[in-house]
């Protein structure tokens, strides 16, 4: 989808490169290394509690009115304790100790930012029981890794990103810049969510919407622009882009605007020489597995983009059954 979207990754499984491997189940050894080192130094510890315990604490809370926390119990466990289940081979998990106080860290987006973590949660788990890293881990771990320099995410994440950064601390690696970005929410306000099944890339190629279609309402949803523009290219929109323009709330997206942004860039595409080649490139085996028995050269398929690009709002309109009559 990347790659639909002409943002190419600088690296990944498919292409490989020099940070791989890029798949989590081929990197857990990193993630151990990691762990092992925060063993040792004192900064995480195994916690042996079983299922049941820690839904006991949860319920608990909840019959307070207080929001579920772990308590730290195995945080306390003397070596002698911990080999004693180690050679009992009790399954556990290991947590990362969160330091008292509160800590702060500068933001691209939101600027300084304070938080008290250990007074509002309990100790996080960095491994699981299985050998795999929780998110809070596996991010610091693959960025340090593959000398990731900034971080841009939503803003979802800024309260753990003082996690991630005690993490960093605690290993003594240099983290990277951090920009959190507000969220998308669907036009009433309410969250994006993977039940919408039309939120999904698949959903907007299928009807015929094309990349930077996607990209431009986006951003103009957004911010970060000095001003909304309809009709703006991936490459205007990097040379355009300014982070220190980018606002901390959250951005309505109106997929209502989707086609007459794609009749825009359509229209743009069709009346580009090399643009357009590459649109009947990308039509032309559509249109052979919809009209089988005849055949279209790819002239012909130009003179129809340019006779219909003001009424075309998707690339699908070509095969639509509306203008058939172009291929009978």
């Amino acid at each position: 989808m990347l790659e639909w979207a002409g943002i190419p990754p600088d690296e990944s499984p498919r292409q490989g490169g020099p940070y791989g491997p890029y798949e989590q189940s081929q990197r857990l050894n990193f993630y151990q290394e990691a762990v092992q080192a925060l063993l040792e130094s004192g900064a995480a510890y195994r916690c042996f509690c079983t299922p049941q315990r820690l839904e006991l604490i949860k319920k608990e809370a909840l019959r307070r009115g207080e929001m579920p926390r772990y308590d730290n119990r195995c945080r306390h466990l003397t070596s002698s304790q911990v080999q004693e289940k180690l050679s009992k081979n009790l399954p556990f998990v290991v947590r990362f100790q969160l330091p008292s106080g509160a800590h702060s860290f500068q933001d691209l987006v939101y600027g300084w930012t304070q938080h008290d973590l250990a007074s509002v949660e309990g100790d996080p788990v960095i491994l699981k029981g299985d050998g795999f890293p929780t998110y809070h881990l596996a991010n610091v771990v693959d960025d340090h890794k593959m000398a990731v320099s900034h971080v841009l995410r939503g803003e979802e994440w800024l309260i753990s990103t003082t996690k991630h950064l005690l993490l960093y601390r605690a290993l003594g690696w240099q983290p990277p810049i951090y920009a959190h970005l507000p969220l998308l929410l669907n036009k009433d306000g309410s969250k994006l969510s993977k039940r919408q099944g039309d939120i999904f890339i698949q959903h907007f190629v299928q009807r015929g919407y094309l990349s930077d279609t996607l990209l431009d309402v986006i951003t103009n949803c957004g911010s970060g622009f000095a001003g909304n523009q309809i009709g703006r290219t991936l490459p205007e929109l990097i040379e355009q882009y300014n982070l220190q323009s980018t606002v901390t709330h959250s951005a309505l997206l109106d997929l209502d605007k989707l086609p007459e942004f794609n009749r825009v860039h359509l229209a743009r595409r069709i009346e580009g020489t090399d643009t357009r080649a590459q649109l009947v490139a990308q039509l032309q085996p559509l249109l052979l597995e919809k009209y089988k028995d005849l055949m279209f050269d790819k002239e012909y398929i130009e003179r129809i983009l340019v006779l219909r690009k003001v009424h075309g709002y998707y690339t699908s309109y070509i095969y639509d059954t509306a203008f058939s009559f172009y291929f009978g």
